[in-house]
């Protein structure tokens, strides 16, 4: 099939965000066969104004996009967060490609109303919608479309995660354990718990904007990632149900995993289902500050289970099984052999 992925490629940046999930999708789509063209909506909306602004640019933009569909014929086009895209443009998608499949994916928290109302007005003009929760009693409240409406993993990708952080002693590693991410929320709040109760001499690094730290991108984050020997993936709001929702995670779970570091998740989200004993859970924060102490002193055991969550995550939530997933389903086929629980909402 040819496959337009419309989202945001970072071209103003030089592709520094290489390993989004966009781009992932784009490497999935053809290692499983297809060809992908990718669409930089917010770039094509930058460039098309002497003023160098979204907001102007939109509307030429909309055209770009209609002349590129028009030449390429897709058999399916994929939208990341493209809020510069309006309904009139997505209907005349479909005029002038009979037959062409539409799909939208999200990856932000559904808690943020503005984001999911604006996910929802797309997901209206959609075949199917992926979203990364499954949690259906919180997706039923959002005005998503009924039986339309997919869980979706955070894709791993072994072409750009390429660490294999569980083959290295935690000795030869820089830190015994580290966060890097954006510290909103309550996230300041638990790396301050984390970092109160581990052992003085336990090697922690908070960083990548936490603590007014420097933003880490491009392949500089991602060797900065497997410099640590586990990772808690931090919820938003570890006090707040409404927050950790099932399965959720941002693409960090994804990231963590393909670079093969041992990965402690929020019990409250159950990420144990889908990747088994390849992530460890945790039930509060003591409880994640005594797992980080017990893998620290427990190296074969780190890297063990470093190496089975890295091999799940890659065999079950690649970046080509999850594009092999969103054509199933977007063209109605049989998703049963897909290792989550695939009926929609």
């Amino acid at each position: 099939m040819r496959i337009l992925i419309v989202g945001y490629f970072d071209r103003k940046h030089l592709f520094r965000n290489y390993y989004s999930v966009e781009n992932k999708l784009a490497n999935g789509f053809v290692r499983a066969g297809h060809n992908a063209l990718c669409f930089s909506d917010r770039d094509h909306a930058r460039e098309a104004t002497p003023f160098n602004t979204q907001k102007l640019g939109k509307t030429k933009m909309r055209e770009k996009l209609i002349e590129a569909a028009g030449h390429y014929k897709p058999h399916l086009i994929v939208f990341g967060h493209c809020d510069l895209i309006d309904g009139t443009t997505y209907q005349r998608l479909r005029d002038a490609l009979p037959g062409v499949r539409l799909a939208a994916f999200n990856l932000d928290p559904i808690f943020r109303p503005k984001t999911m109302g604006d996910f929802a007005e797309r997901a209206a003009y959609m075949d199917a919608v992926f979203i990364t929760t499954a949690d259906r009693q919180a997706l039923e409240k959002l005005g998503l479309p009924k039986g339309k409406t997919f869980f979706m993993p955070n894709p791993a990708d072994a072409g750009i995660e390429t660490a294999r952080v569980f083959d290295i002693a935690r000795e030869d590693l820089k830190f015994d354990g580290q966060f890097l991410g954006t510290g909103i929320e309550k996230r300041e709040e638990q790396l301050d718990h984390i970092i109160a109760h581990l052992s003085k001499d336990y090697r922690f690094n908070a960083g990548g904007r936490s603590f007014n730290s420097e933003r880490l991108t491009s392949t500089p984050f991602l060797d900065a990632l497997a410099e640590g020997a586990v990772s808690p993936n931090l919820p938003l709001d570890d006090t707040d149900p409404a927050k950790t929702p099932y399965l959720y995670s941002s693409d960090r779970l994804g990231q963590l995993l393909g670079q093969g570091i041992t990965t402690l998740t929020f019990a409250a989200s159950r990420h144990c289902d889908l990747y088994e004993d390849g992530v460890v859970e945790y039930r509060d924060r003591d409880h994640l500050v005594a797992l980080m102490e017990e893998l620290r002193h427990d190296d074969v055991k780190r890297r063990l289970i470093g190496e089975k969550g890295h091999r799940i995550a890659l065999e079950r939530t690649s970046s080509t099984v999850i594009a092999d997933y969103i054509l199933a389903a977007t063209f109605g086929n049989d998703t049963a052999h897909f290792a989550w629980n695939t009926s929609p909402v």
